[in-house]
């Protein structure tokens, strides 16, 4: 059985205990992103929003017997529940954005189940909430003490660096976090 995760911002670098069979791969679904999730130490990080600039993804496989195993994996790196976590196929997701462009990439390539972070939206402490625009966001980032900026700016300088969004744009412009060239 090929279970494969789609990943993008820090499971692609630091996957963790996810037991990853070779490297990530480019070529995963373009899926609507931003940088709209404060993370438990203050990060601003992508996750799939509605209104998100589609972006490339990557993908890997996964060393599981069983699709639940992958879940329940993916859910351990994440610290989050496995309702958190997104699963192809299976029933309609409570998190449907990027549901059906991961189902159609997935029959594409032949894949026998697909996993991916499905963390929602989280800014200023209200879950569902995305930044108004850039402006809020890099306020928020300017506001974080020295440590928790530093943080931030890995993320977003690791962050692949073809995962372009309006926010990552003015973080590049105004805060000059570019992508390390590594991609």
């Amino acid at each position: 059985m090929k279970i494969v995760c789609i990943g993008w911002g820090s499971l692609v670098w630091k996957p963790d205990v996810l037991r990853c069979k070779g490297p990530w791969q480019t070529g995963g679904p373009h899926l609507p992103l931003e940088f709209a999730r404060t993370s438990r130490d203050g990060r601003l990080t992508l996750v799939l929003t509605a209104d998100g600039a589609r972006c490339p993804t990557r993908w890997v496989e996964l060393d599981y017997a069983t699709p639940a195993q992958a879940q329940e994996a993916l859910a351990g790196r994440e610290a989050s529940g496995p309702d958190s976590i997104g699963l192809w196929p299976g029933p309609e997701p409570r998190h449907e954005v990027g549901a059906a462009d991961i189902a159609q990439w997935a029959a594409a390539q032949g894949v026998d189940a697909v996993v991916w972070t499905a963390l929602k939206p989280r800014f200023l402490g209200e879950f569902g909430r995305v930044p108004t625009g850039a402006d809020e966001a890099l306020d928020y980032l300017r506001g974080l003490d020295a440590e928790t900026q530093a943080k931030a700016r890995e993320y977003v300088q690791r962050a692949c660096a073809d995962q372009r969004t309006p926010i990552r744009e003015a973080i590049e412009q105004q805060l000059g976090w570019l992508p390390e060239s590594r991609d």
